[in-house]
């Protein structure tokens, strides 16, 4: 069943991604027929997505802890998949602004709600093996996201003698939201038949009815981990962004590159530099971690930054299309390793019954970094006179600057947040 459990947690990781993606894809299709600016395209990924996103999570996070983790995330998932659809029907900025807001709050579930499932999936001892599974899988997913989204773009003809008459005449990127909403409510149906099991360490929080009563001495003492860890990871998902929501654009301007081509090697990209990197991670962390010990996630996460910042960087030197997509999976690369420790990282800093709390406050603070990202992106390239590499200039500068700041603030850091583990190993208790 726990199997069973972490493969129906990645469907629906991966159906977020095929939606996100999906809007991304669209970008130039959409900015051509609604006559959208880049800072328009910035506020409807950056606000009108991860924003709201950001803003729902806390309450979401609370919902789930009182009425059932699984309730509310396959409430989630219909709420985005009706989003979805909804971008493919509007016929202005304001409504399509609206319904990527929906978007986003119903893609607020993932992190808070599936951080919290995966310990009453599995034992406390195969935790980080589950993180580890979920996390990459979700990451492999991310690309197999794009590259299904390519896919779909390539057949819409043929899908479309599929679709009921009445939406035979839509606009082709119009009919390929509706299409990728189609699956939302099978996989809120199959979330609700996940089954739990009580593990020792949510048992030994029950029994603890007085560790729920008030986090704020936790919260004081642990004020810099949490601080460095939400705003470093939120610095390098701004980063991150930067060239992942871009990239397909750039390429679409500066090369003439179809959506559905974009798609597909971006999607192949993703996964083959995803598949790289965790080949690199597994080879690597256990010499890592006999010789840094509790040090050893914050490290690999700094090099990954780092390296990852150099990638960026490159951008501005490629000259078509396909050297864009293999610094993309160069990126991947980099960054899979560090990503696949963030979720035991955040759970490792959080005692047991603040967890789903902290992680959702966390996750409010890395989204409204993420948030800005297309944004700045956005403004800076209408800001700049050459539109083509004015954007190409804009993702850059957004990319390193945001990378290299994470990784100098979780170094600096590491200290605190090996104390904080420490503290928690050892039995502390929040008052």
């Amino acid at each position: 069943m726990a199997f069973y459990g972490v493969a129906v947690l990645v469907l629906a990781t991966v159906f977020g991604a095929l939606d996100r993606q999906i809007l991304i894809l669209l970008a130039e299709p959409m900015r051509h027929s609604l006559q959208l600016s880049d800072t328009q395209l910035g506020l409807l990924q950056g606000m009108g997505f991860s924003l709201f996103s950001g803003l729902a999570a806390v309450p979401i996070g609370w919902l789930a802890d009182r009425y059932g983790r699984r309730v509310v995330l396959a409430g989630c998932v219909s709420v985005w998949a009706v989003a979805t659809a909804a971008c493919g029907l509007v016929h202005g900025f304001p409504a399509l602004f609206a319904a990527a807001a929906g978007m986003g709050m119903g893609e607020a579930a993932i992190v808070p709600i599936i951080y919290g499932l995966i310990p009453e999936l599995v034992s406390e001892r195969r935790r980080p093996l589950a993180n580890g599974i979920y996390m990459l899988a979700g990451l492999l997913g991310g690309g197999l996201g794009i590259a299904l989204g390519g896919l779909l773009l390539n057949h819409l003809e043929t899908i479309s003698l599929l679709v009921p008459a009445g939406l035979r005449g839509l606009d082709t990127w119009r009919l390929a939201f509706i299409c990728v909403a189609v699956p939302g409510p099978f996989i809120a149906a199959l979330i609700l038949t996940i089954g739990g099991r009580r593990s020792r360490e949510g048992e030994r929080a029950e029994a603890a009815p007085e560790r729920h009563v008030a986090g704020a001495g936790y919260f004081r003492a642990n004020l810099q981990t949490l601080a460095s860890v939400f705003v470093g990871i939120g610095l390098a998902q701004l980063g991150l962004a930067a060239t992942a929501i871009w990239l397909p654009v750039i390429a679409a301007r500066s090369y003439g590159a179809a959506a559905a081509d974009i798609g597909q090697a971006m999607g192949t990209a993703y996964m083959v530099g995803t598949a790289a990197g965790a080949l690199f991670g597994v080879c690597i962390m256990p010499r890592l971690r006999r010789r840094t010990g509790l040090a050893m996630s914050t490290r690999v996460i700094v090099g990954g930054l780092s390296v990852a910042a150099a990638v960026v960087f490159a951008v501005l030197f490629a000259h078509q299309a396909g050297q864009l997509y293999v610094l993309f999976g160069l990126q991947m690369a980099a960054v899979t390793a560090p990503t696949l420790l963030v979720p035991t990282l955040l759970q490792d800093i959080t005692p047991t019954s603040l967890r789903s709390r902290a992680i959702a406050a966390g996750s409010f603070v890395m989204i409204a970094l993420t948030s800005m990202s297309p944004l700045l992106v956005g403004a800076l390239s209408d800001a700049l006179a050459d539109t083509t590499q004015g954007l190409r200039a804009a993702a850059v500068i957004v990319g390193v600057v945001s990378l290299a700041s994470a990784a100098v603030l979780l170094r600096s850091a590491q200290g605190a947040i090996v104390s904080t583990v420490k503290g928690l190993n050892a039995g502390m208790k929040t008052p």
